[in-house]
């Protein structure tokens, strides 16, 4: 695709290197640098946070000598807070071992993300070392060092929702539509709830251009509310960070409620008082922050 618009009967107009072509619909599901966000919601620009976020992958192998912390990891997210952030360890899928097609049971990798700011002209690789050397358990802190300084990126966190998300014959979809700070962890959730809500709409709305409209409407509040729950999720863990030392988990999932209070999140579906017994899910802090 080179370029998306609308023809003079308002039809929408895909054209690539070799042809044009003009469609009744057009889906702009083009990522967080969408071209299609620019004709329906023209001028939105993200909106940084003021902090960054590391993320890394390692191999298990970075957890030779730990077998505390895999074992933890095996059954749970685990969270690390510090003055002024988090960082945040679980397992993920890696790719194929030894030929078995990448569902074998030792296929995993490490992964993480550190939130925090680090000190004006700082290179952010060997801070986020020295970070991790000072505020984390010594364990955790080894595991960050086995990962290496070319393990880790730097990211900026930014969030982003378009007012609207349709403009018929033209809607947005995915991060196209709107980008949520990491916390939320939503990224793939939202563009599925997007797709399921496309296609009742289309289903149950005789007219084309109703059915957008209605999805629009309906997407762009949901949009709206993850990135407000991420901001709240970042100023508490991030920018406003409790005393994390004086706090156990009671006084954690005190405090977590009070962050998500009026609000509501897929990772956070039971109360806390009932899920605590069910393998820790639902403990606050219980997902990827």
């Amino acid at each position: 695709m080179t370029s998306v618009g609308r023809d003079g009967s308002g039809r929408g107009v895909i054209t690539t290197a070799r042809s044009g072509e003009a469609y009744d619909v057009v889906v702009g599901a083009d990522g967080h640098a969408s071209t299609t966000r620019r004709l329906v919601a023209p001028g939105l620009r993200p909106k940084p946070a003021p902090y960054a976020v590391w993320r890394g992958a390692i191999p298990l192998g970075a957890l030779t000598g730990h077998p505390r912390e895999l074992e933890l990891l095996r059954g749970a997210w685990v969270t690390l807070g510090f003055p002024g952030g988090h960082g945040i360890f679980y397992l993920i899928p890696g790719g194929p071992q030894d030929g078995d097609g990448g569902t074998g049971p030792g296929n995993r990798l490490l992964a993480y993300a550190v939130y925090g700011r680090p000190p004006e002209g700082a290179d952010p690789g060997p801070y986020l070392h020295e970070l991790a050397k000072e505020h984390f358990p010594a364990a955790w802190a080894d595991i960050v060092a086995r990962g290496g300084r070319r393990a880790a990126a730097c990211h900026p966190v930014a969030d982003a929702q378009a007012p609207r998300v349709a403009r018929p014959p033209l809607l947005l979809a995915g991060d196209a539509a709107g980008v949520t700070r990491p916390h939320t962890a939503t990224g793939a959730v939202k563009a599925l709830q997007d797709a399921l809500c496309l296609e009742r709409v289309l289903r149950t709305t005789a007219d084309v251009r109703t059915a957008l409209e209605r999805y629009g409407a309906e997407r762009a509040a949901a949009g709206v509310h993850l990135v407000e729950l991420g901001r709240r999720m970042g100023h508490a863990m991030v920018e406003e960070t409790p005393d994390w030392p004086t706090m156990g988990q009671r006084e954690v999932d005190v405090w977590f409620r009070g962050v998500l209070a009026g609000t509501r999140h897929y990772l956070y579906e039971e109360p806390p008082e009932t899920a605590a017994g069910s393998g820790g899910r639902g403990r606050a802090p219980a997902g990827p922050m």
